[in-house]
């Protein structure tokens, strides 16, 4: 599918990325409410490289493994950053007016996701999201 496919880190390519992303899962995944749940969770991913990792680029994989699950991997060379333990806590119970700014993203994609990894390798952070379906989910 795709490897390493590079990107400037900034905004302006956000439909760029979610687009090729789009194309390459979508015709996979048999129920609209599952392709919306994955651009949102994607756009939160990349929204948050482009704006805190200082990274000049940014490179996205994806592969369909197991005939039904999805391997994402996000990654930048920018400072170490584990998103899955260094951002802030979501109290979801506490009333809009009482919650802290950050992490509500994380929050959400973490629960879309079946599984959530973090890396530092080779001078990149990789963020790499498994996405598995039931065979009446996928095609």
């Amino acid at each position: 599918m795709l490897k390493d496919v590079a990107f400037p880190a900034v905004r302006e390519k956000l439909p760029e990325m979610l687009d090729l992303l789009s194309n390459e899962v979508d015709p996979h995944i048999l129920q609209d409410k599952w392709r919306n749940r994955l651009r949102v969770c994607f756009e939160e991913i990349l929204v948050n490289i482009c704006d805190y990792s200082g990274s000049d680029k940014l490179y996205i994989s994806c592969e369909l493994i197991n005939n039904n699950t999805f391997r994402f991997e996000f990654s930048d060379d920018g400072m170490p950053y584990n998103p899955l333990e260094e951002a802030p806590e979501v109290d979801v119970d506490a009333g809009i007016d009482e919650r802290r700014i950050g992490g509500l993203g994380i929050f959400l994609y973490t629960t879309i996701m079946t599984k959530m990894e973090y890396n530092y390798s080779n001078g990149r952070n990789h963020l790499i999201a498994l996405k598995e379906f039931s065979c009446e989910e996928v095609d």
